[in-house]
């Protein structure tokens, strides 16, 4: 690799040079004052840089120059490397103490489910080397300056926006990475020797990132210990149980840390007791099953995923966390995680409130994406989607007379705020795309009695609804695509501290339509994780509803 890299970088600058637009003339009036610097030493590097500078400004000094750099080669790079460069007359920029700092910034990716393979390690070392402690030529040092600029601007983009861009998942991921314009004034402070600082700018601050680092951690361990073995699948294991299942079951709960006792303090370890029994029920809930006191197939084939799958889980939902997040979260937000189906309330940087949502199914997948809560609507309408009107209602209307009263439908004879009812003897029944069904407020509302708004082109909100059973199933992927929360009176006394909560419930249930702003509109981001850390501390994993990991998995195949 070390050969290719040197091949390619060889490459790189004989195409360079032969692609430059004309050397520099006193007659062209763009380009930057000549260099007259004669000091050959660059804070320790060893090379002529006046010499230097000019080669830097030949190979970079055009905002469309294809830049070949090996292992970076995107387009955005060549144009943050002109901008940087152009701004300090193409003097070179580093020196030994901040290249150092680029290169354990490298070393230490993988604390972050990066590859560092992913960048030109070996090519900056061997130029460093031939650049310190003896006399270099200028090239070199011009070729060694260019790589780390280049090094840093694609690692600092990496952080900042992810390994794996967003648009090689499905379209129901709507969350792009906030890539940030300015790379090259980060690269212009990392040259004055702050390095680290200004890639920690790019980090995100969301929580659960640091969280899954630490478990990231966790993970490399034990799978550098060996990893952990099959168990075997069979009938229900249940308390009172004995045998070689349950001391690999008791084993694998010390090994992920659901069983506390070391084994040495074990008295029984083939018996399935109480004290295995709440580890196995610690396991069920940190994974997203059932908790019960069976040890069913599903249990044991969670149990069974191999360490090196659940790694790059984790990896793979770090990488998750920086489209959505760069630097800071705001103050007030809420958050629904559609693998966990659970919404979080957070104000002041924690959760204050936590509850469950039914989230769409695979085929009506909720749309993944951000916005603000501008609003929230009692007592609402419903006004059903044409999908589902035509679909489902339509023909249940075409035929039963009593269809509409039964279920508190009425028809509109349009979509606009002047739409009137119409009785169903009038629908022409040829042009039904002209109509709208809308069910009226009250307990019947597929809606519930409050929806929180957040106007997007996915017609997608949070809302109450009357089938309340649905929140006590473990996995609720049940809806058209909204999401559905299972304490709408608590969430609208919190958005709302304006009223008490006898008005909020009078709101909910007098079956008048009323719309409440929010007196500030409050983030809310529709998110997808499937690897993330408790209220409790621990690591929890969750299936993949809508076959999101999947897709993204095999780009973290190299990193093990």
């Amino acid at each position: 690799m070390i050969r290719q890299l040197t091949c390619l970088l060889v490459l790189w600058l004989g195409l360079v040079s032969t692609c430059r637009h004309g050397e520099p003339s006193e007659s062209d009036p763009d380009r930057s004052p000549a260099i007259t610097e004669t000091d050959p030493v660059q804070d320790g590097f060893d090379y002529p840089t006046e010499a230097a500078a000019q080669l830097i400004r030949s190979w970079v000094d055009s905002t469309t120059l294809a830049i070949d750099v090996p292992r970076i080669n995107e387009p955005r790079v060549a144009r943050d490397l002109f901008a940087f460069y152009s701004g300090q007359a193409f003097k070179p920029a580093w020196n030994p103490l901040t290249a150092g700092a680029l290169l354990d910034q490298i070393d230490r990716l993988d604390e972050e489910g990066l590859n560092p393979d992913a960048f030109p390690h070996g090519a900056l070392r061997r130029l460093i080397d031939a650049v310190t402690g003896q006399e270099a030529d200028a090239e070199t040092g011009a070729r060694l300056d260019v790589l780390l600029s280049a090094t840093y601007l694609k690692l600092a983009d990496m952080i900042a926006t992810g390994k794996v861009k967003p648009g090689k998942l499905s379209a129901s991921w709507h969350i792009r990475p906030a890539k940030p314009d300015t790379l090259y004034t980060h690269l212009q402070q990392a040259v004055t020797g702050q390095v680290a600082s200004s890639l920690d700018a790019f980090r995100p601050r969301f929580g659960q990132y640091a969280k899954l680092q630490k478990h990231l951690k966790t993970y490399r361990a034990i799978l550098d210990q060996g990893g952990w073995t099959p168990i075997d699948a069979g009938k229900p294991v249940m308390p009172g149980d004995s045998g070689r299942r349950v001391i690999a079951i008791r084993n694998r709960l010390h090994q992920t840390g659901d069983l506390d006792p070391a084994p040495d303090q074990w008295e029984r370890p083939a018996v399935y007791d109480s004290t295995l029994l709440a580890a196995v029920n610690r396991y069920q809930t940190r994974n997203g099953l059932t908790v019960e006191p069976a040890i069913t197939d599903r249990m044991i084939a969670a149990m069974n995923v191999p360490v090196e799958t659940r790694l790059k889980q984790i990896m793979l939902n770090l990488d998750r966390i920086r489209w959505f997040s760069t630097g800071e979260m705001p103050d007030r937000y809420v958050l629904v995680n559609i693998p966990a189906y659970h919404l979080h309330i957070v104000a002041g940087g924690q959760t204050i409130r936590q509850m469950k949502v039914v989230v769409g199914t695979a085929m009506n997948a909720t749309p993944i994406f951000s916005d603000v809560i501008e609003y929230a609507e009692f007592s609402p309408y419903w006004n059903v989607p044409n999908s589902i009107a035509t679909n489902e209602l339509w023909p249940a209307i075409r035929k039963s007379r009593s269809y509409l009263r039964r279920h508190h439908y009425e028809i509109l004879d349009g979509w606009g705020p002047d739409a009137r009812v119409v009785s169903r003897s009038r629908v022409n029944w040829n042009n039904l795309d002209a109509y709208r069904i809308r069910q009226k407020p009250g307990p019947w509302n597929a809606l519930g009695l409050v929806k929180f708004m957040f106007p997007n082109e996915f017609a997608v909100y949070l809302h109450d609804t009357p089938a309340d059973q649905l929140f006590e199933r473990t996995h609720r992927a049940f809806s058209h695509g909204c999401v559905r929360v299972e304490d709408p009176a608590w969430m609208a006394d919190w958005l709302f501290p304006q009223f008490d909560r006898q008005t909020v419930k009078e709101m909910m249930t007098n079956n008048r339509r009323q719309v409440v702003r929010l007196e500030e509109k409050l983030p809310v981001y529709i998110f997808y994780q499937t690897a993330f850390e408790d209220e409790t501390g621990r690591l929890n994993f969750r299936e993949d509803t809508y076959g999101l990991d999947k897709r993204l998995t095999p780009e973290f195949d190299t990193l093990l």
